[in-house]
């Protein structure tokens, strides 16, 4: 798995990083605010390498990604 190209995929996914407001990451999940949630492309990230699954929830977006994967693509964003 070819982490620095996820990460970069996953960034222009997600609208570019000036649409981040904050990143961070638990055992399994990339947790993310966002500027503009609607101009997320979520079929396109859920069929990224790596990808388990995604969801919204209170005002955060979750890609989880398993752990180990993680932390590797959290480093790389």
């Amino acid at each position: 798995m070819n982490y620095p190209i996820i990460a970069k995929e996953l960034l222009e996914l997600l609208g570019g990083k000036d649409n981040l407001q904050a990143l961070a990451h638990c055992a399994t999940r990339l947790r993310l605010a966002l500027k503009d949630d609607s101009i997320i492309d979520e079929e396109a990230i859920a069929n990224l390498d790596g990808v388990k699954g995604q969801f919204k929830v209170a005002g955060q977006y979750q890609i989880i990604f398993g752990s180990g994967i993680v932390n590797q693509v959290h480093a790389e964003m």
